[in-house]
């Protein structure tokens, strides 16, 4: 268990009093929720908002803290956390780790061990060829799992299937997982619904408590389990169809929306 900074602190007690249908914290996808996704840009004056959000939430009950639920590499998570002040704790590698962001603490989820970098370094040597052959690079900086983008005139699907047969020869237990622009690896038991669930235990806060915003089918891990979930207007449809409130607004202009709505939506649970 990680070590409750002041921040955290205050704001769990501040909650003792809410009733349990109270939205305490949404989970916020990075990719395709607050920034466009890899390689695109933020919107101007976005994050500052968001950051201003955070700073009201850690005093006004009605309002859910917000906590980034990324498959995003640990140092790239911690500097989101800075940039839109997160004082909850954030989860990186589709919840194979967390981030305290107040107190600067990393840790991994007992689901992959401590040296999670280990089964990674293994990982690395059975995908080495599709890297030497120039069909795709890893992207830097992960420890628990791995992500690949195919280069030249690879698919996706096609870098997928040579990703399991790589891995089979290998004999990895890793999941091989496509997505629109690249194909993550990761540990089978690893998604962010168990990101989710493991934040939850850590917290001590049920899933009824938690707000989802998100835009990816693997999202939908965590979407499922949270007690209102919604999604910014460029979701997915498989996402859209699922969730119980969608944006007119795409990325980080929908987010802003989302959580206003969010806050309306504890109003009426107050009243009622």
């Amino acid at each position: 268990m990680f070590e409750r900074d002041e921040a955290l602190v205050r704001w769990l007690k501040l909650g003792e009093s809410l009733g349990p249908s109270t939205l305490r914290l949404v989970l916020v996808d990075i990719d395709g929720v607050l920034t466009p996704g890899e390689g695109g840009t933020a919107e101007p004056g976005l994050l500052p908002r968001v950051a201003s959000w955070n700073d009201a939430a850690a005093l006004d009950p009605m309002m859910p803290g917000i906590s980034l639920c990324s498959g995003r590499q640990a140092p790239y998570v911690e500097l989101m956390a800075q940039l839109t002040r997160a004082f909850l704790p954030c989860l990186f590698e589709h919840g194979a780790g967390m981030l305290q962001p107040r107190s600067f603490r990393f840790m991994f989820n007992p689901i992959v061990g401590a040296a999670p970098w280990r089964a990674v370094a293994t990982l690395r040597e059975a995908i080495g060829e599709l890297v030497d052959s120039g069909r795709a690079f890893v992207q830097p900086g992960k420890e628990a799992t791995l992500t690949l983008y195919p280069l030249g005139s690879t698919t996706v699907a096609e870098l997928a299937t040579a990703a399991e047969r790589a891995l089979a020869r290998g004999g990895s237990r890793f999941r091989v997982t496509p997505n629109l622009r690249c194909v993550e690896l990761r540990p089978p038991e690893i998604d962010k619904g168990t990101g989710m669930r493991w934040l939850a235990r850590e917290l001590g806060i049920a899933h009824p408590a938690f707000a989802g915003v998100g835009d990816a089918d693997d999202d939908l891990t965590f979407l499922r389990l949270v007690g209102y979930s919604a999604a910014p207007a460029n979701a997915s449809a498989s996402v859209r169809s699922m969730v119980q409130y969608v944006s007119g607004e795409p990325f980080g202009e929908g987010l802003l929306e989302i959580l206003g709505h969010l806050v309306d939506v504890n109003r009426r649970r107050a009243m009622a």
